[in-house]
């Protein structure tokens, strides 16, 4: 069975920082971006959600980091399909998810956030079929478990 790999914002970012320098020691940025590299070798496909790469791309903005925002666009554009566009049915459906969550008492953020874990829920959920294996790698598996398959980018092999 296929399997797409979705990237929340930790492993998003991690594209777009530059190559490690041979004799420094790896960052955590740079072992996910190597896993990342190792997950497509390996045949499975990764995805970059509207909502995360806005959640890099602001952060990089405010740095003005063109360079890595040069990066991550090109990533994020590499294959025609690993961009995941945000559409007015996924934010219906946020805001279904999110006040369902909050009615339930399993808030996922405070009342006033705008709570991307929500909107990045609903985009998996719509490209959802019976013959691929999606998993959502992320460094905190804490508000999207209650949604949809979800897993530390760590305990995802390759």
């Amino acid at each position: 069975m296929p399997r797409l790999i979705v990237l929340d914002t930790f492993p998003l970012s991690s594209v777009a920082k530059r190559e490690p320098q041979r004799d420094a020691a790896p960052t955590l940025l740079d072992q996910c971006q190597q896993w990342i590299k190792d997950c497509i070798r390996a045949g499975s496909e990764v995805a970059a959600p509207a909502i995360t790469y806005y959640e890099t791309l602001r952060e990089l903005e405010r740095l003005n980091a063109t360079s890595q925002i040069a990066r991550l666009r090109a990533f994020c554009n590499a294959t025609p399909d690993r961009y995941l566009p945000l559409s007015d049915a996924h934010l219906n459906l946020a805001a279904k998810l999110w006040a369902q969550s909050r009615n339930a008492g399993l808030p996922t953020s405070s009342p006033e956030a705008l709570d991307g874990d929500v909107i990045l829920a609903t985009q998996v959920l719509s490209i959802a079929t019976l013959n691929t294996e999606i998993v959502v790698a992320t460094t905190n598996v804490g508000h999207l478990s209650q949604f949809v398959p979800v897993t530390l980018w760590t305990d995802i092999q390759p």
